[in-house]
This record gives C-alpha cells, sequence and structure tokens, in this order.
C-alpha cells in the first residue's frame, strides 16, 4: 500500500498545477464535500487527485515550487539525504505549506524513523486535517508499532475523509484481529 501511495504521490506531482493552487484554496472545502460523498470509487480517485493538484503546487513562489518538486523526485528515486535537505530548504521558507511536512514524513518513513515521521505527521495534519495521505502514513505507522487501538482512531479519521476508498474495511478488519490476537 505504501509504494502505491509513493507512486501515486509521485504520479500526481508531475501534472501541471492549477493556477494559483495551495492547500489554502477556497476550492477545497467543496472538493472534500464531493470527496466524502463520492459514490464510487472511481469518482473518489478523480476528487483526491484534484486535491492532490492544489496540495503539490506553490501559488506564488517557482522557487519554492522547484525545490518542492526535487524532493518528490528524490523520493521516488530513494534518494533519502538529497530529499530530506531539499525539504528542510523548503520547511525553513514555506512553514505554514502541510505538503512539504507530509513529504518529509515519508521520507522518514522510509528511513524507518518512525518518530521523526509521526512529528512531522502531525505538523501536516494541524495544517490540514483532511490530509489522508498523512492520516494512512499515520495508520501504517501505528500499525507498525503494534498500537492498534491508535491505529484504528487513525483509520476512523481516514474513513470520514475518503470513505470509498478501496482496502480500508479490510484494513481495518486487519488492524481488529491484530488488537484481539496482541490481547490474549
Amino acid at each position: 500500500m505504501f509504494r502505491l501511495l509513493v507512486a501515486s504521490l509521485w504520479i500526481v506531482s508531475i501534472l501541471p498545477p492549477p493556477a494559483n493552487a495551495d492547500q489554502f484554496a477556497p476550492e477545497l472545502d467543496g472538493l472534500f464535500e464531493r470527496l466524502a460523498a463520492a459514490e464510487s470509487e472511481a469518482a473518489g480517485r478523480q476528487l483526491e487527485s484534484m486535491i492532490w493538484r492544489h496540495w503539490l503546487a506553490f501559488p506564488d513562489d517557482s522557487e519554492a515550487q522547484y525545490i518542492f518538486n526535487d524532493v518528490v523526485e528524490a523520493i521516488s528515486f530513494g534518494q533519502l539525504k538529497r530529499g530530506l535537505e531539499q525539504a528542510d530548504k523548503v520547511i525553513e521558507s514555506h512553514p505554514n505549506f502541510a505538503e512539504i511536512w507530509n513529504k518529509r514524513a515519508t521520507l522518514y518513513f522510509i528511513q524507518g524513523d518512525y518518530q521523526r515521521s509521526v512529528s512531522d505527521i502531525i505538523q501536516t495534519l494541524a495544517l490540514e486535517p483532511r490530509h489522508f495521505g498523512a492520516l494512512s502514513g499515520l495508520v501504517q505507522i501505528f500499525e507498525r508499532q503494534a498500537q492498534y487501538q491508535r491505529a484504528l482512531k487513525v483509520l476512523a479519521q481516514l474513513k470520514a475523509v475518503v470513505p470509498q476508498s478501496p482496502g480500508l474495511d479490510d484494513w481495518e478488519n486487519r488492524l481488529r484481529e491484530k488488537l484481539a490476537e496482541s490481547a490474549t
């Protein structure tokens, strides 16, 4: 699932961003409402893609966009050191840009540094509480750490944002099974 998430982030990142898009775009509220009400997986994916386009773009800073795109490329090529260095630059200049925190969380996740990844995910969610990528990453970390109760809580948040997303019910069932097994 994580590899699919990384691949989808890369694919979405090469799409041309809409003009003046960012995480504060007024269109996002409507897109999230439509996403929560999407009646099919295909409709949900299309809406997620539209949301990603907003999340992946800087409205007025081509230099930061260039560095951010380099972070995305570094992730896709497994160049973690380069990605972290570039992510730090963007965070320094744009600390309120949620997606850069999510990208750095992804880099830390790949390295197995779950503590730092969780810290950056928390920052991502403080800036964009509906960030389904960050929520998914947090569920994965809690599952890997055998914190099944916490994983289930975050998964419930994720399901509220993207209820039509495939595999969430199976993921929930697997977490519940692991939680029951760990209690015995």
